[in-house]
């Protein structure tokens, strides 16, 4: 199946894609879905009655570990509407041809089989052991301008709402901060990794940069940085603009100490 990755790299995909289409009558209506591969893998028996236990399928052991949702795709208001959410969630952005977007049943077989195929360059583009390459919780590595992630914790951050991205942050600025003080590099390094695989996740106007390069200053200032950076995140998630206003001025103030 011919599929264009617009976003994302074909030979090693993230494991969460936007899909889109155009409608063969009408070229300028988009409809989408979402692909998700699961980082472990979901046993539905565990989960339902024992006396509907005999209607799941493949003897009662469903396959959830990957998944698209709608199961048909669904209108959305525009293309660059779509590009801007697989950029503020790091997603992978495909477009998969012109299709005629009123047949929905023939629309989840094609959904059915792109999913297929999608999951099957993922497995190619992950290591699956360490003999063939890096651990799958081993940050890769970032060159000039990208963003160190784990392979893993890349599709599970991208699940997370903002509130619990944001109390992830909070645990690995503390981690970060502590490890930089009593000088263990590699806790650093890998704090360092998880709070960059979030930031992908989040508006970058939370300046998880910035929160880093404070949380990794050993300064008395670079702590009470950080924990403004911190209280900053917050205060926007919540539309707290006045709060942010004077984090502002305090991080401004601090930062000229």
């Amino acid at each position: 199946m011919d599929l264009t990755f617009e976003r994302g790299d074909a030979s090693a995909p993230r494991g969460h894609a936007l899909v889109y289409f155009r409608d063969t009558a009408n070229p300028d209506e988009i409809a989408a879905t979402y692909l998700i591969l699961l980082p472990v893998s979901v046993d539905l028996q565990k989960y339902v009655p024992p006396f509907l236990a005999g209607q799941l399928p493949m003897g009662g052991e469903a396959d959830l570990s990957a998944f698209a949702f709608p199961p048909a795709p669904e209108p959305v208001e525009s293309y660059d509407f779509l590009v801007s959410i697989a950029d503020a969630r790091g997603d992978d952005l495909i477009f998969a041809g012109n299709r005629s977007l009123s047949d929905a049943a023939q629309m989840m077989g094609v959904i059915g089989e792109i999913l297929s195929e999608y999951g099957d360059r993922y497995q190619i583009g992950t290591p699956s052991s360490p003999e063939l390459g890096e651990p799958a919780d081993a940050p890769v590595s970032a060159g000039a301008g990208e963003t160190s992630r784990y392979t893993v914790d890349d599709v599970v951050y991208a699940m997370m709402s903002e509130a619990d991205q944001l109390g992830e942050l909070t645990k690995l600025t503390g981690r970060l901060r502590f490890a930089a003080e009593g000088g263990d590099d590699d806790t650093a390094g890998e704090a360092t990794a998880h709070m960059r695989a979030i930031a992908i996740h989040v508006a970058g106007n939370r300046n998880i940069d910035l929160l880093i390069d404070a949380a990794l200053d050993k300064s008395e200032a670079g702590g009470r940085l950080a924990q403004l950076y911190l209280e900053r995140a917050y205060a926007l998630y919540r539309e707290d603009y006045l709060r942010v206003k004077a984090l502002d001025e305090d991080i401004e103030r601090t930062g000229d100490t």
